[in-house]
């Protein structure tokens, strides 16, 4: 099987025991995206974010887009070794959602985010 890249995936795993008596079948999520996970903190006016590639990553960092109705705020930021860390200054307060996108070895984005919160 090939995947393909910037995918999330979930696979159906079914179990029971060999008399019957105990069946169950749950879906386990991957991904194939080279952000794995971030980690996020905050302050007034500042969002920082960092973003953890899987150990065989391509990607060459990472981009956070800050979306609030018609705004949106972008961050691009360079991978240094597993990670890529940055900060968006001067945000305006109110609720934002937060995407993050593989930024590729070509420099384009991941045609899906990596990371919705």
């Amino acid at each position: 099987i090939t995947l393909q890249s910037d995918m999330i995936y979930t696979i159906q795993v079914s179990f029971s025991n060999l008399d019957g008596q105990f069946n169950t079948t749950t879906g386990v999520n991957f991904t194939t995206f080279d952000t794995q996970s971030i980690d996020i903190t905050s302050t007034s006016g500042e969002v920082c974010v960092v973003c953890k590639f899987s150990s065989h990553a391509t990607a060459v960092g990472c981009e956070i887009q800050l979306r609030n109705n018609n705004i949106t705020l972008t961050g691009r930021f360079d991978r240094d070794i597993n990670i890529s860390e940055g900060c968006i200054s001067n945000i305006s307060s109110g609720y934002y959602d937060l995407y993050i996108y593989d930024v590729e070895n070509d420099n384009t984005l991941s045609e899906l985010p990596a990371i919705i919160k």
